[in-house]
């Protein structure tokens, strides 16, 4: 990573982690809301084991289910949240008007969300094992069908996230869709209600197979139950434990030729506008932000951002006079 980029990923990185920590309901929102479930859920685990309480047995996966909506909130919504506010502040059209790679940008979003993310998760798998009862369970997990579903969730939150950011008009809109993708798998895919309640309602489970998180959730579920075939918990396969793989494969697939399109859709149409007007559009941007600045640290990014600008434009025609003397020798 060069001197450039390191300036840039430091700049993304630590404004991310400035607006997360200002942030408290998502703070609230992707850390104790769903630990407290899980918390709640566990600690009335055999409450169903009385006469007459059949119907408040916990799934024997509820860690890798709350571990998963975490996954959903911290990749999902989380992110959606972010990349706007990062639109709407023109910070993105600033820095996208420099030489610096879109690639690396979104990649250094991504990573912040990932790391938040796992953050979480082993924060709640940490509360998990202050009950004995799962210190016990953890003996039989099948690691890496569990790894394996936690990071498809995870690529395709991301890849969720990023499509409804360029499809949406307005915050509000992101943010219901967003909220509809979260709240949704939190009640009907083994959190907020349990799978030994949701199997009792056809038509619930029906509704789940077209929720994208479902199946990357049942992988999960499976291997924290050490249930790969799906045999004990079959999620309305009915033993056909691969189309849960299947189905995973297929979403993650056309979730990436949709946002291939989108992007280009989207920076195509405006990387032809700065070929046409190179000057005006590439420090637009610049003026816009300058003027909509309301605090102090947001005209430092401002700066650092056009600093970012003249790097670039130095370079540029450095390689450019190198290229003359060069063709001039050999004249």
């Amino acid at each position: 990573m060069n001197k450039s980029n390191w300036s840039t990923f430091k700049i993304i990185f630590a404004m991310q982690l400035s607006n997360y920590k200002k942030d408290l309901f998502i703070v609230f929102s992707g850390w104790i809301i769903t630990t407290i479930t899980l918390v709640v859920w566990l600690a009335f685990k055999n409450a169903g084991t009385g006469a007459g309480n059949k119907d408040l047995v916990v799934d024997n996966f509820i860690v890798a289910s709350a571990i998963g909506i975490s996954v959903i909130r911290n990749c999902l919504f989380n992110l959606v949240k972010t990349i706007y506010d990062f639109k709407s502040s023109m910070f993105l059209e600033r820095l996208f008007s420099t030489k610096v790679s879109k690639t690396f940008v979104f990649s250094i979003i991504i990573l912040f969300s990932q790391i938040v993310n796992i953050l979480v998760a082993i924060f709640m798998f940490a509360i998990s094992m202050l009950f004995p009862d799962q210190r016990q369970e953890i003996v039989n997990v099948n690691w890496p069908v569990l790894f394996l579903g936690f990071f498809l969730l995870a690529i395709s939150s991301n890849l969720i996230a990023l499509i409804i950011v360029f499809h949406a008009k307005s915050y509000e809109w992101a943010s219901v869709t967003a909220n509809l993708f979260y709240f949704l798998p939190m009640f009907l895919l083994g959190l907020g209600i349990p799978w030994t309640l949701l199997e009792q309602n056809k038509p619930i489970i029906i509704i789940g197979f077209f929720l994208p998180q479902r199946y990357f959730l049942n992988i999960m579920a499976s291997g924290w139950a050490d249930d790969i075939g799906m045999k004990t918990n079959q999620f309305g396969y009915n033993g056909n434990f691969w189309i849960a793989y299947l189905v995973s494969l297929i979403i993650l697939i056309l979730l990436t030729i949709w946002l291939v399109i989108l992007l280009k859709k989207t920076f195509g149409y405006k990387k032809k506008l700065l070929k046409k007007y190179p000057t005006n559009l590439k420090h637009i941007a610049i003026i816009y932000s300058i003027k909509k600045a309301n605090s102090i640290e947001e005209l430092n990014q401002i700066i650092e951002v056009k600093n970012l600008i003249i790097e670039a434009k130095k370079r540029e025609n450095k390689v450019k006079g190198k290229n003359k003397n060069d063709e001039s020798k050999k004249i």
